[in-house]
C-alpha cells in the first residue's frame, strides 16, 4: 500500500458557481473539474520525493480530523518552493483566476494520508468575513501526487475520476467531500 499525497492551492472564489475557465480546459457536468495531466510524470515525482521528505522530517503534522493524516501548511512554514510556485502559476492561468486573492488562512498545502486514513464527509468552514474575503467562497485545488484506488476522492456523493499527475477543482466550502478508506 501506498501512502496518498497532494499538493493543494487554496484561494477564494465568488460564491457563484459559473467559472470562467481557458480555454483549454473542460469543465464536466459535475461540482468539480478535472485537469487531466496537470503534471509531468517529473513533476509529481518531484513532488512525492517532497512530501515523504517532510515525512520523514517531521515537518507534517497530524491531522486531529482522522487517522493516519498528515500536513503542513507551505505557505505559513516556509515550505513553498519554486515547484510550487510554477504549479501555482500554471493552476491560476488555466482556472483563469486573475486577480482574484489568495486565501491566507490555509494556504498552499502539503497533504498525506496513510493506509488506515480517510477524509471524513464535510464541508470547510470557510469564514470569509474574518479573512477580509467577504462574499467569497473556498475554492481548493488539489493535484493528485500519489493515490491508491481505494482513496479515490468522493464530492457531494460521487467519485471523482482524477489519476496521477491530474488536478481537481472545487468549491470546498460549498460541496460535501470526502474520501474511503485508503487500503
Amino acid at each position: 500500500s501506498r501512502p496518498t499525497a497532494t499538493q493543494c492551492r487554496r484561494s477564494a472564489w465568488p460564491k457563484s458557481r459559473h467559472w470562467r475557465l481557458a480555454s483549454h480546459v473542460r469543465r464536466e457536468v459535475q461540482p468539480w473539474l478535472v485537469i487531466k495531466n496537470f503534471v509531468s510524470e517529473a513533476e509529481r515525482f518531484e513532488l512525492l520525493e517532497s512530501a515523504m521528505a517532510q515525512k520523514q522530517q517531521g515537518l507534517l503534522l497530524p491531522n486531529p480530523a482522522g487517522p493516519s493524516r498528515y500536513f503542513r501548511r507551505l505557505d505559513a512554514t516556509g515550505g513553498v518552493d519554486s515547484l510550487v510556485e510554477a504549479l501555482t502559476a500554471r493552476l491560476e492561468s488555466a482556472l483563469d483566476l486573475g486577480s482574484r486573492p489568495r486565501d491566507v488562512t490555509l494556504g498552499r498545502v502539503c497533504s498525506y494520508i496513510e493506509p488506515g486514513g480517510f477524509i471524513h464527509e464535510h464541508r470547510d468552514r470557510y469564514v470569509s468575513e474574518t479573512s477580509g474575503l467577504a462574499g467569497l467562497s473556498h475554492l481548493r485545488a488539489n493535484v493528485v501526487v500519489q493515490m491508491e484506488k481505494s482513496g479515490q476522492p468522493i464530492i457531494a456523493g460521487k467519485s471523482v475520476p482524477v489519476e496521477e499527475g491530474d488536478a481537481w477543482v472545487f468549491l470546498a466550502s460549498k460541496e460535501l467531500h470526502a474520501t474511503a478508506l485508503i487500503e
